[in-house]
């Protein structure tokens, strides 16, 4: 029923969209649209530092002390991206830990590079750290975790802001908080909880990165290919298989304890994806950083490769990651010709099916009557959602290179400032 339902979907979806359509009579599929989307789109350029966080926060400080710092110290890309790492600890404290999980993406179009650390074989309370450490080895980083933490610690502010997102954390967990005086002293003034906008005081890396011992962690760098026709192949961590099969992967927690995050410098791009489910009454000693209850589960990531184009995607938010990235796939995002045709189908109504019982969640508010009325008229179980998941995307066709972050939940970017 599932299976046959997400084939009519797909195809239907498509042709009733306000802002593309297919036209049928071309030997190819072409996606016309409608709207200007350029000012949500991210020009990678080769002079210029771009930093992106799953957080609301402003934090342009850190983008021009970085820069600064990356020029002064005549660091790589991936010195770059170890900085901006250890600098989530600081903003997103509940998902970010020496001890959490990192899922690592490298979007060079050559030879992309994907690693998973998040694997409950690793017992690891320095995990974090270990997989930077491991990362700077890969790619033969003349700087060590050491010397990156000084520079860490050199740039940072005295406190940073707190976002709507973290003060939220500190709410719902208030009760459990205010047990720990070692937390209390950082996330509340008074008996109350730090609101948004006001100061978290941070604290030093170097002397908890310097007495961390090392250890060689498993990780997983094993992709599903897929040949998505003309000529167009798609490497996965999920099996496509299992979606066409409707079979769906449901995370419990519905990806809230997944933080990204990444980089662009020289050229380069870095996805990274820290995950965890802290702790909230057990913290390393000194910061305000949650001992890790588990790592969580790896988050959907797929590169496509086409004889013009190379895109990768990492999916973070939400019951079924891989959903969204198979929906897309299947929706044609391979044969997008320009950064715009790209975004436009990051921005389409997303729909999402679960089981137990089988019932489907729809974007209602962004799809019109008519594309919600064909969705009703399934007569299959149809429940609204304001916002699906969250899909990040690198694109590149020739030299141009584009970043893309959804706008469903709050994030930042140092990009069209």
């Amino acid at each position: 029923m599932i299976s046959k339902l997400a084939t009519f979907l797909i195809s239907s979806s498509l042709l009733v969209s306000c802002s593309l359509f297919i036209k049928l009579d071309q030997p190819n599929e072409e996606i016309v649209f409608k709207k200007d989307l350029n000012n949500r789109i991210c020009s990678v350029k080769n002079n210029e530092l771009t930093l992106t966080s799953s957080s609301s926060g402003d934090h342009d400080l850190f983008q021009e002390r970085i820069e600064i710092a990356a020029k002064k110290h005549k660091l790589k890309p991936i010195d770059v991206f170890v900085i901006w790492s250890l600098i989530q600890m600081h903003i997103r404290p509940e998902k970010v830990s020496p001890g959490s999980a990192i899922q690592f993406v490298d979007t060079n179009d050559k030879s992309p590079v994907y690693e998973n650390y998040a694997l409950k074989s690793n017992n690891d309370s320095n995990l974090f750290f270990n997989s930077l450490k491991d990362l700077l080895r890969r790619y033969k980083s003349r700087r060590s975790l050491n010397y990156l933490a000084r520079i860490v610690d050199d740039i940072l502010p005295y406190q940073t802001s707190v976002d709507k997102e973290l003060a939220l954390f500190l709410l719902n967990n208030k009760a459990s908080l205010i047990n720990n005086k070692s937390l209390k002293k950082f996330f509340f003034k008074g008996d109350q909880v730090l609101r948004p906008g006001e100061g978290l005081k941070t604290f030093k890396l170097w002397p908890l990165i310097s007495q961390a011992s090392y250890k060689k962690n498993k990780k997983n760098s094993h992709l599903f290919s897929f040949n998505i026709g003309n000529g167009k192949i798609a490497n996965c961590n999920f099996d496509m298989r299992i979606y066409q099969n409707a079979v769906y992967l449901i995370n419990k927690d519905k990806g809230h304890n997944a933080h990204p995050y990444s980089i662009t410098y020289k050229g380069e791009t870095f996805f990274g994806i820290s995950n965890q489910s802290p702790n909230t009454s057990k913290n390393y000693e000194g910061t305000y950083s949650f001992f890790p209850e588990n790592l969580g589960i790896q988050n959907a990531v797929c590169f496509i490769k086409t004889p013009e184009t190379s895109l990768s995607l990492i999916s973070t938010k939400g019951r079924d990651s891989g959903q969204h990235l198979f929906n897309m796939i299947e929706y044609n995002i391979a044969g997008a010709k320009t950064p715009q045709e790209v975004l436009t189908v990051l921005d389409f109504p997303r729909y999402l099916f679960l089981l137990n019982p089988e019932r489907m969640i729809y974007e209602s508010d962004r799809s019109t009557e008519k594309q919600t009325q064909t969705f009703l008229n399934t007569s299959f179980p149809i429940y609204h959602k304001s916002n699906l998941g969250s899909v990040w995307i690198h694109y590149k066709r020739g030299s141009t290179k584009s970043l893309l972050i959804d706008d469903r939940v709050p994030n930042y970017k140092s990009c069209n400032k």
